[in-house]
């Protein structure tokens, strides 16, 4: 398995902020947060509140670096603000940097054991630098306060997965599946540990599903061409092959 969709789970190819966050940006006008000269020419020190809001929206904007500054500024005012290191942690995983990334989740945890949002992309940081077993721990720190946390479960059975413990990934793949049955990447996930067991009607039915909710999942295509390829369904492979390679070409080999 690669862990490609690993990647897309917490910025699903663009990292997405939390929903507080965005509630914050999207309540935040901008007569309320611009500069006002008071009486005598002073300009009025802007709050840690306006200073993380702007970041905000800078990172949103693309403006890595500019929205880099306003977070260090937030930092400087309060060094454990979670939202400033969270989303700091957020633009370090999006490039790649998961060392970074994970010391920025940390700091945010240790201001807030409880903030859900970074312990789950600390897991996902962790599983990126194949530190499989401390991610797990993570993630199983969620479902302990939020056993059906379908996140939580969904990233538990990815990283199973890779560690080749494929009857716990299913386990968690099905829960999460309860709280998510219109999720394609759950069932995806589901058709490969499936196929691992040798469990090839189950696995193309759970593949099939993914392919049903996005079409345009290329991955799940290939992976139906390897289950009908080994039932001895030579048409349907060859065509779930075509499919897979249509959607994504860098697929053929």
């Amino acid at each position: 398995m690669n862990s490609t969709y690993l990647k897309k789970i917490v910025d699903w190819k663009n990292l997405i902020l939390p929903v507080i966050l965005v509630a914050l940006v999207i309540g935040a006008f901008w007569l309320k947060t611009r500069q006002k000269p008071a009486v005598g020419g002073t300009v009025p020190i802007e709050s840690t509140q306006a200073l993380l809001n702007r970041g905000i929206r800078e990172q949103d904007a693309g403006e890595i670096d500019t929205a880099l500054d306003l977070y260090n500024k937030v930092l400087q005012r309060d060094p454990n603000h979670k939202f400033a290191h969270y989303n700091i942690g957020q633009i370090f995983n999006a490039q790649g940097q998961y060392a970074k990334a994970q010391q920025e989740y940390e700091a945010a945890l240790k201001d807030d054991p409880n903030f859900i949002d970074a312990r789950i992309n600390l897991g996902i940081a962790l599983y990126r630098q194949r530190q499989f077993s401390p991610a797990i721990a993570e993630f199983r720190k969620i479902l302990e306060t939020t056993p059906n946390h379908p996140t939580a479960l969904f990233n538990l059975g990815v990283t199973f997965i890779e560690m080749g413990q494929n009857e716990q990934a299913i386990q968690c793949l099905i829960v999460a599946l309860r709280q998510e049955p219109m999720k394609a990447e759950s069932h995806y996930y589901l058709g490969l540990a499936l196929q691992r067991q040798k469990k090839l009607p189950e696995s193309k039915a759970a593949l099939q599903k993914a392919i049903e909710l996005n079409p345009r999942f290329a991955d799940a295509y290939m992976a139906l061409s390897r289950v009908c390829l080994a039932q001895g369904e030579q048409r349907l492979a060859q065509e779930a092959m075509a499919k897979a390679v249509e959607l994504n070409p860098r697929l053929k080999k």
